[in-house]
C-alpha cells in the first residue's frame, strides 16, 4: 500500500471511532484538543425557550440531556456540569470584556428572512445576535459554538442554539410525525438533540459511527440519541478522569497567559494570539419524498 493509500485508510477508519475529540483545527492530529479545565461548568438556558413547544416542556428535556452527561461526570470525570438560573440572555458567542455565561436558547427565526443582503453583519458574522435569528444553514437542527485558547485548547465558553426557525422540535414519545401534526409524538426531539449538542459542549466532535451519539446527522423522529454510547462515556472517564486532571493531547500545554472565564481576571486577550470561535452543526439528510431537510 502507498503513503498516500495508507493516510487514506487511517483517516477513513479514524472517522468510525467510538469517540473523537474536538481539535483546534479539525480532524488535525498535530494541533491541541479542546477541553475544561475547571472543575465546575455552570450552563442556562434562556427564558425565552421555544415557544412552539407544548407546555415549556423544552426546559426540562434540556435538564435532563444534561443530566445524562452530568451522570458520567459524577460516576467517572473530574468534572461538573451544574444548572443555573433561567435568563434573559438572547446572545451566542464569546462576548469579550463582558460577563458570559454557557447559554442554551432556541431562535425562532430565520435571519435570511429579516436581514438585508447588504448589512454589515454578515461579514462580521453577527447576524443571529443582533437580529435574534438564525444565521447558519438553514438545514441545520442545533449549533454549538465554543470558545477557547487556541495554543492550549482549553474552553472557557460553550453556547448552544436550536434552528427552531425551520423546525417543530418535540418532546413527547410516539410516533414518528410531521408539522402540522406534532402532537403526543416525534418530530425534531429537543432532548435527543440536545444530548448530541452538550457532547459538543464538552469536547467530542463528529464520528461516523452511527450508533454513537455523536453521530451528525438525525432523521425525524430520532430518539436514539437520548442515550448516550459507550464510546462518548469512555471520553468522558479517560479525558477527564476523577481524581486527575482533564487530559490535553499535545504537551506541554501553553495556557501562563489564559485568565479563568467570567470573574477574576478577564478572558479578553487570553492568548497573544486570541480566542478562537469553532461551531459543530446537527444536520438532517434531505428526504426527497418528503421534500424536507
Amino acid at each position: 500500500m502507498t503513503p498516500a493509500a495508507t493516510l487514506l485508510a487511517v483517516l477513513v477508519l479514524g472517522q468510525f471511532d467510538p469517540y473523537v475529540r474536538s481539535r483546534v483545527t479539525p480532524g488535525d492530529d498535530a494541533t491541541q484538543c479542546l477541553y475544561w479545565t475547571q472543575p465546575s461548568i455552570t450552563w442556562n438556558q434562556s427564558s425565552f425557550g421555544n415557544p412552539d413547544t407544548t407546555s415549556d416542556t423544552e426546559f426540562e428535556a434540556i435538564r435532563v440531556a444534561f443530566q445524562s452527561w452530568e451522570d458520567i461526570f459524577a460516576a467517572c470525570g473530574n468534572l461538573t456540569l451544574r444548572q443555573g438560573p433561567v435568563i434573559d440572555e438572547r446572545k451566542a458567542g464569546y462576548l469579550r470584556g463582558q460577563q458570559n455565561q454557557n447559554v442554551v436558547l432556541f431562535r425562532t427565526k430565520v435571519c435570511s428572512a429579516l436581514v438585508a443582503a447588504t448589512d454589515a453583519c454578515w461579514k462580521a458574522e453577527t447576524c443571529g445576535n443582533q437580529y435574534d435569528c438564525w444565521d447558519d444553514d438553514e438545514s441545520t437542527l442545533a449549533i454549538t459554538l465554543t470558545t477557547y485558547d487556541k495554543r492550549s485548547g482549553i474552553i472557557y465558553d460553550s453556547d448552544i442554539s436550536f434552528n427552531a426557525s425551520q423546525y417543530v422540535f418535540t418532546t413527547a414519545n410516539g410516533p414518528t410525525c410531521f408539522p402540522p401534526v406534532t402532537t403526543n409524538c416525534v418530530s425534531t426531539d429537543v432532548q435527543n438533540t440536545a444530548t448530541h449538542e452538550i457532547g459538543h459542549f464538552v469536547g467530542l466532535d463528529h464520528t461516523r459511527l452511527a450508533s454513537s451519539t455523536m453521530f451528525p446527522s438525525a432523521q425525524a423522529g430520532e430518539v436514539s440519541k437520548r442515550t448516550i454510547d459507550s464510546g462518548s462515556r469512555d471520553f468522558v472517564c479517560s479525558v477527564y478522569a476523577k481524581g486527575g486532571a482533564s487530559q490535553a493531547c499535545l504537551h506541554p500545554v501553553m495556557n501562563d497567559e489564559l485568565g479563568p472565564k467570567g470573574g477574576g481576571c478577564s478572558a479578553t486577550g487570553a492568548s497573544s494570539l486570541g480566542p478562537v470561535l469553532m461551531a459543530w452543526v446537527l444536520w438532517r439528510r434531505r428526504r426527497a419524498r418528503e421534500g424536507r431537510s
